[in-house]
């Protein structure tokens, strides 16, 4: 989804870019940070009384279910 025109995004970029390494590291990790805290907040309305497992693991094939295969992604979830 793409909903800033391609002026505006430059000028975000810019702003970004003019921020020393530290500064991009750390809004980066907030940016982050607020993604899964958003993405957990969807699955918990959806999901009433969901283990913390269970939420685990519907985060982790969010954002991975591209990068692993099914097999991996069972691996992987079997170590929450």
């Amino acid at each position: 989804m793409q909903d800033t025109s391609d002026e505006i995004y430059k000028i975000q970029h810019d702003i970004f870019m003019k921020k020393n390494l530290k500064e991009r590291f750390l809004l980066n990790l907030e940016l982050t940070e607020f993604d899964i805290e958003m993405t957990k907040r969807r699955i918990l309305k959806a999901n009433i009384g969901i283990s913390e497992k269970h939420l685990k693991e519907k985060i982790f094939r969010e954002y991975y279910s591209d990068d692993f295969s099914e097999d991996e992604i069972i691996k992987i979830i079997d170590l929450f």
